[in-house]
């Protein structure tokens, strides 16, 4: 037996026996359900197993308003967490968590995976945020002259988000931004008459020269030569990046020595 109990201060809802729930309905549909744990249902006739508020009603939100301070606080001795959920396909599709155990909070895009990551001292790390170091262990003998010559690389130092392509000596924007990128090198046996020597960044938008060798303004041919530059560029998605070398006029003799070349980069904004 159900009852109804009022009084000057409370009204009570009581349903009588065990493990039964209380269901408020309206035009034969339920709009509250309150189990026989607590747990409370809006706009559903089922709650969750691990669910203490449930609510489905089309496009709901959970709306708070007042003229004071307003939030929400999580209590918990393990890990709090806000997730975001797919309904057709029942999976995360982001979400927040603040562990107690080390005081981190992080932030998750695309499911579960871990995007921004804060710890308890309050920095922060980006385990997706593109940047790559790659390297070369070995030489690139006798360029070729009068023709655009991609630098070689052979080695990675690191590239997280796997942007960069080894085989192919380049690096690919994954989404539209600003990059900084960064080369150095070392000639060696560069011919005095050349009539100059470009180390260039060549991307999909822009190719950029600097510096730039006069090898003519030596007179002798120069054993070897240090060469870094540094340009924040433009890049779509997709866009690629690469290191190349051009040398007009004199002998094809010029080489990239080994283990002398960093190529590197990194998304900035």
């Amino acid at each position: 037996m159900s009852t109804i109990k009022s009084s000057a201060e409370n009204l009570t809802l009581n349903a009588d026996g065990a493990n039964n729930d209380v269901i408020i309905q309206s035009n034969g549909s339920t709009k509250v359900h309150i189990d026989s744990t607590g747990k409370v249902g809006i706009g559903v006739t089922s709650i969750g197993t691990n669910d203490a508020v449930h609510i489905e009603n089309g496009e709901s939100y959970l709306v708070m308003k007042d003229a004071q301070q307003m939030g929400i606080k999580l209590y918990g001795d393990d890990t709090n967490v806000i997730f975001s959920y797919d309904k057709t396909a029942d999976s995360i599709t982001g979400g927040v968590t603040w562990a107690h155990a080390d005081g981190a909070t992080d932030f998750y895009t695309g499911g579960l995976n871990s995007r921004i990551k804060i710890n308890a001292t309050g920095a922060v790390t980006m385990p997706a945020q593109p940047a790559f170091s790659a390297t070369k262990s070995s030489a690139q003998n006798d360029i070729a002259i009068n023709s655009l010559v991609t630098i070689t690389v052979d080695g990675e130092r690191f590239d997280q988000n796997s942007d960069f392509d080894l085989t192919n000596n380049r690096f690919t924007a994954p989404v539209t931004g600003k990059y900084q990128i960064n080369i150095i090198t070392t000639l060696a046996n560069l011919d005095q008459d050349a009539t100059y020597i470009e180390v260039k960044l060549v991307t999909s938008n822009v190719t950029y020269t600097n510096p730039y060798i006069d090898p003519e303004g030596f007179d002798k041919d120069i054993a070897f030569y240090t060469i870094s530059a540094s340009y924040l560029v433009d890049m779509d998605a997709n866009d690629t990046a690469l290191m190349a070398i051009y040398i007009p006029d004199g002998a094809a003799q010029t080489d990239v020595r080994a283990g002398q070349t960093s190529f590197s980069g990194y998304l900035a904004c």
